[in-house]
């Protein structure tokens, strides 16, 4: 990731993380769209190995998914939804069984942009030529603004920077990713899954973490 100047920490407000799920809603992204992602992030952490396990899908729904804590059975939350009403809902799902390589196989559209090789715990998770294309085909009805997206995943953690600049948060996302700008196969990923909302975001969606939560 991004590598920060030292200096205070800011967090996204709470109007600018609930202006990002009105966006994410609004936006029909297929509930398994968040799988991909997990791919593509492990992938990069991975690198120059093609392929992961399902492991990489657990931690981001821990990550950036997870509302509740160290509560047990864990609860998720998600702005995705493909079709239907669109609404902020919580789930519990058996995120291992899910995603699971019968699982993948057997139903979804995840199948037609990951392939799968081996099963249970020696399954691994790879990305099909063109993935973000068939992404884009199979997971997608518009571009995922990527501000909008940042905002939401990254709606618990502070950053250190010495301006509240969402841009460079945006770009750490970027970088965690696999959507670098300066990598053109990553770049070209980007520019078929996102929009660039980067504008969208300004630094009065930004706001100091309170002295006493960085100190503590």
């Amino acid at each position: 990731m991004l590598k920060v100047a030292d200096g205070p920490i800011y967090v996204f407000t709470k109007d600018a993380v609930l202006r990002s799920v009105r966006v994410l809603e609004a936006t029909k992204i297929h509930e398994h769209f968040p799988g991909y992602l997990a791919i593509l992030r492990g992938l990069k952490l991975a690198a120059p190995e093609r392929t992961v396990r399902s492991s990489v899908i657990w931690d981001l729904h821990n990550r950036y998914l997870r509302v509740d804590g160290e509560g047990d059975p864990p609860v998720y939350v998600r702005p995705f939804a493909s079709r239907g009403s669109s609404s902020l809902h919580t789930f519990n799902p058996n995120v291992a069984g899910s995603y699971g390589a019968s699982s993948i196989r057997a139903r979804g559209k995840l199948v037609e942009v990951i392939a799968v090789e081996g099963e249970g715990q020696n399954a691994v998770y790879g990305l099909k030529d063109d993935h973000a294309a068939l992404a884009f085909q199979y997971l997608l009805k518009r571009q995922v603004p990527i501000g909008a997206l940042t905002a939401f995943f990254y709606r618990d953690y502070g950053f250190q920077l010495e301006e509240p600049e969402p841009d460079r948060i945006i770009k750490m996302f970027r970088q965690e990713f696999g959507l670098e700008s300066d990598i053109s196969e990553e770049q070209e990923a980007f520019e078929t899954l996102f929009l660039d909302d980067t504008d969208s975001y300004s630094a009065n969606d930004l706001e100091l973490l309170n002295e006493d939560a960085q100190n503590g």
